[in-house]
């Protein structure tokens, strides 16, 4: 795929989605492709748009049509060099698994994910979440950039608490070699990018391996050694399994996490009513996290399936090696399963949100990321009286493929 693309995207509806400036805008060209054109080829880039709900749910667990291995994409490029760590974890890591091995290791995952683990996560995400909170209390007046000072940095400090990494120097070091692996995993992602990302991950990953280590011969409170204690009918969890677990739940929780609670801040900015009902009821903030999810995450962006045989879908046939991307945006506001979809409903009936995929393959960190945003909320509504605006004209944004990737969230404290 060219580059140029990034600079000249073609005429296309898909691109004037990711281009435009109002997200309402790219709600509304999502709409159009939904209803007129819902299996979407995107030229240039080769690959399929996905936007109506069934199609998504359906292919999120299709595994006669489509794998979320990327070693099946026709254009696929492994990652790192042979031997390296990175094309070992790539060959097996979670996607890769044959789906025997990868159902024994979600159900060994699962035993490590007991109540009492999950109140410990609980008091972690607490305890993160105000350590960045406390100091923009109390702000009247000031911009403030809750990307930097707030949203970006705490999903990475979760990860990094609850898996053993002690506060300070380390967790710090922690969170920088995680936000810099995460990027080269994203597709379309330029050459420079994927080789920082690969020297972090195999310093990440070699950081995870001697934290096993250590775990075995004194285990802790932490997930690496609820990881390691984990067993089910003698089976148990190798040292190379925790790591592309932990590494995997790194790629997939920080970045995301850490964007989600940006569209959660900015739902509640222009959602005052709404915001106001949860400040005097703290109750309702657990449901309204799949609401903004729902409303707000993802726009024509979404997750990739790659397709094993040929198949048709929607009239369009589809190619063996092909991607299909499906879209968030698309799905979650699809009126076919979305009364007034274009509505935020923070009461809302939201079991069939798609954004943390489906099947098999569901996001095993999906109750963390929906604990993280759920506090990142509640601290937001104290940290931002009535009357605090975002200040888009302060806003700026750094491409990440063809997509723009805020790198600040200023917002004027009341």
């Amino acid at each position: 795929m060219s580059t140029d693309l990034f600079q000249n995207p073609p005429d296309d509806p898909f691109f004037e989605a990711v281009a435009a400036d109002d997200p309402n805008d790219a709600y509304a060209i999502l709409r159009d492709l939904r209803e007129h054109d819902p299996v979407h080829p995107v030229p240039g880039l080769g690959f399929w748009l996905v936007t109506r709900h069934a199609d998504v749910k359906r292919l999120f667990n299709d595994p006669e049509n489509v794998t979320n291995d990327r070693r099946a994409y026709e254009h696929y490029v492994p990652r790192g060099e042979e031997g390296s760590l990175v094309r070992w974890a790539e060959n097996n890591g979670l996607f890769a698994m044959a789906p025997r091995d990868h159902a024994r290791v979600r159900r060994l995952v699962s035993v490590a994910f007991r109540p009492r683990a999950v109140r410990r996560m609980d008091s972690q995400i607490r305890d993160v979440v105000e350590q960045y909170a406390a100091p923009l209390r109390g702000r009247s007046g000031e911009t403030l950039d809750l990307m930097n000072d707030f949203t970006n940095p705490i999903p990475n400090a979760v990860i990094s608490r609850i898996t053993g990494v002690p506060p300070g120097g380390d967790e710090v070091r922690f969170r920088e070699l995680a936000q810099r692996a995460i990027r080269g995993f994203f597709t379309f992602t330029s050459d420079e990018v994927k080789t920082d990302s690969e020297a972090a991950f195999t310093e990440l990953a070699t950081w995870v391996r001697e934290m096993a280590k250590e775990r075995r011969d004194a285990p802790r409170e932490d997930l690496i050694s609820d990881l390691i204690r984990a067993q089910d009918d003698d089976e148990r969890l190798q040292d190379d399994e925790i790591i592309t677990l932990i590494t995997g739940l790194i790629s997939a929780g920080s970045e995301t996490t850490a964007l989600g609670g940006l569209v959660a801040i900015r739902a509640l900015l222009e959602h005052t009513e709404a915001a106001e009902r949860m400040r005097a009821d703290r109750t309702l903030i657990p449901n309204a996290i799949n609401e903004i999810l729902r409303w707000g995450f993802g726009g024509p962006g979404g997750l990739p399936r790659y397709a094993i045989r040929d198949f048709e879908l929607r009239g369009q046939k589809i190619r063996k090696g092909q991607m299909l991307m499906l879209s968030f945006g698309g799905a979650s506001r699809d009126p076919r399963v979305w009364p007034d979809p274009d509505r935020f409903d923070i009461e809302r009936d939201c079991r069939e949100l798609t954004v943390f995929g489906g099947g098999p393959h569901y996001c095993m960190g999906a109750n963390l990321a929906r604990s993280e945003m759920g506090a990142m909320v509640d601290s937001a509504l104290d940290i931002l009286p009535p009357g605090s605006r975002p200040r888009d004209d302060l806003m700026t944004f750094e491409p990440a493929g063809f997509f723009k990737r805020p790198t600040n969230l200023p917002i004027e404290v009341a």
